[in-house]
């Protein structure tokens, strides 16, 4: 996890604070958004994919969005992996 988070927050200090709000405003933990993330990144790197992290951000947000009010009863990850296998992701591009 601290390789992603190198890798894609490292110098972006606007980013690494959305996130960090995002995380914040939701029931799910740090840990919980990075696994997420990696789930979306290694989705993404399977099918020839490129997203900014912008957009991974908000991605993993409309997950914690779909699990509504029972969010701290579900599991972050798992969450991100269900919805990409039922609608993808029409913001990512061929790289």
């Amino acid at each position: 996890m601290l390789a992603y988070l190198d890798a894609h927050f490292k110098g972006a200090e606007d980013l690494q604070r959305a996130l960090l709000e995002e995380v914040d405003e939701s029931d799910f933990s740090l840990r919980d958004w990075m696994e997420a993330l990696l789930v979306l990144n290694q989705w993404l790197e399977e099918r020839g994919l490129n997203l900014p992290i912008s957009d991974n951000i908000g991605y993993v947000s409309c997950a914690v969005a779909s699990a509504g009010t029972g969010a701290h009863l579900s599991h972050l990850p798992s969450l991100v992996a269900d919805l990409l296998e039922q609608y993808g992701c029409e913001r990512a591009v061929e790289k």
